[in-house]
């Protein structure tokens, strides 16, 4: 069925929006986008500042149930009357929650914040490294260079090391945390992918190379699609223990740079 009347956009804070096009409605959220067939859906709903897109379910189940807010009442009623008045009397699917399409939008934001850290952190270390460099030939101890670049740049590269292998175990225990933990179960005809509910009743997947039919996750109740499959505590130790000994070893070579350096300086025979 084609859509006879213009169904108009909404627009929501950040760059968000819910709109038609062609058979589905689009919702943009801050950190995904979903695809909603007409097909999937039951009815939409204006709740003052807020639009509640009820998905079709089978009977004796609650509905699925997406939300838009912080939008203009009235252009909310005039969105769900179009929306409403263009769905298909015939051919709904059973169960809409199983015909929504979604892609997470830029990724993890705390793994980009995280690896922006990083990346602004090695960048002032190397900048340390090459001051330090300029100090020693200034005052007369450039023969301490031949130690200074390959401990400062191995420190710094075990440091950076050490860093990148312990977000993975601080992402999860954050999660776990934080989080709701939930069993996900294997999508039948889809090797390696889980499938989990959200608090909106919106059937998500995460992938594990688990051989188990079902896996304990947790995500972000905040951000439902950010979720983190949860090991056992063995691979949790080992992560950290080598996250740890990769630190304390750039550690080591931070400090042994600084000692030699400080050796230089106060004339210690031989440098």
């Amino acid at each position: 069925m084609s859509i006879t009347s213009p169904i108009p956009a909404l627009q929501g804070p950040g760059g968000t929006f819910l709109r038609a096009e062609g058979q589905t409605l689009i919702l943009r959220r801050a950190r995904e986008e979903m695809h909603i067939p007409l097909k999937a859906i039951e009815r939409v709903r204006a709740e003052g500042r807020a639009v509640a897109v009820e998905l079709t379910a089978p009977a004796g189940t609650t509905p699925c149930v997406q939300r838009f807010e912080d939008v203009d009442e009235a252009a909310a009623v005039a969105f769900a009357d179009a929306v409403n008045a263009t769905l298909p009397p015939e051919g709904k699917v059973a169960d809409g929650s199983t015909h929504i399409e979604g892609d997470r939008l830029g990724g993890d934001p705390h793994a980009t914040n995280a690896l922006r850290t990083l990346k602004r952190g090695s960048l002032y270390a190397t900048l340390a490294i090459v001051a330090l460099c300029v100090l020693v030939v200034v005052t007369g101890h450039a023969g301490l260079i031949i130690l200074i670049i390959p401990f400062g740049f191995m420190g710094l590269g075990f440091l950076a090391g050490g860093s990148v292998v312990a977000y993975t175990p601080y992402r999860e225990w954050h999660i776990r945390k934080h989080g709701v933990t939930v069993a996900a179960e294997r999508i039948p005809g889809e090797p390696g992918w889980f499938g989990y509910m959200d608090p909106t009743g919106l059937r998500r997947h995460v992938r594990s190379t688990a051989a188990a039919w079902t896996i304990d996750v947790a995500y972000d109740p905040q951000d439902p699609g950010r979720v983190t499959t949860l090991r056992k505590r063995p691979w949790l130790q080992f992560d950290g223990i080598l996250a740890a000994c990769c630190i304390g070893i750039g550690l080591l070579f931070t400090v042994g740079v600084i000692a030699l350096v400080a050796a230089g300086f106060l004339g210690v025979e031989g440098l």
